[in-house]
């Protein structure tokens, strides 16, 4: 995928590499979603097939409910519609099985925490969670 390519999808606000990693920032329905590439460098993003981040983009509301479905079995109580959909990530080590939909959950003693739901290549999605501090 080219930057090119993404533009004709969607509002790109910022594109840019670093330490390995491409990160790129989409505007969607007034919101900004974060996309990481960790691992991945320019040339690589060539070898990421365009139709899947398009798919990605255009069945978003529905991967973000699976995912807030499987939060909400887990944490009953909590109001899971006040997490903020951040980014969606691919990780070269396939830690996230073929992409992750995260959620920024707020400051932790330890830093931000996120947390990660990970969607195969067919977009079924794990029913673990993933916590993340950064």
């Amino acid at each position: 995928m080219k930057k090119e390519d993404l533009l004709s999808v969607c509002k790109l606000k910022d594109w840019y590499s670093s330490y390995g990693s491409v990160y790129f920032t989409i505007i969607l329905s007034d919101k900004e979603i974060n996309f990481n590439f960790t691992g991945y460098s320019e040339e690589d993003m060539a070898l990421i097939s365009s139709s899947l981040i398009k798919k990605i983009i255009s069945e978003l509301y529905l991967l973000d409910k699976e995912a807030r479905r499987i939060i909400k079995n887990q944490y009953e109580y909590q109001d899971i519609d006040a997490l903020k959909l951040s980014d969606i990530i691919f990780d070269k080590s396939g830690c996230y099985n073929n992409f992750g939909i995260g959620y920024y959950v707020g400051e932790s003693p330890a830093g931000k925490l996120y947390l990660i739901i990970k969607f195969d290549d067919k977009f079924q999605a794990d029913n673990d969670i993933v916590y993340e501090v950064y």
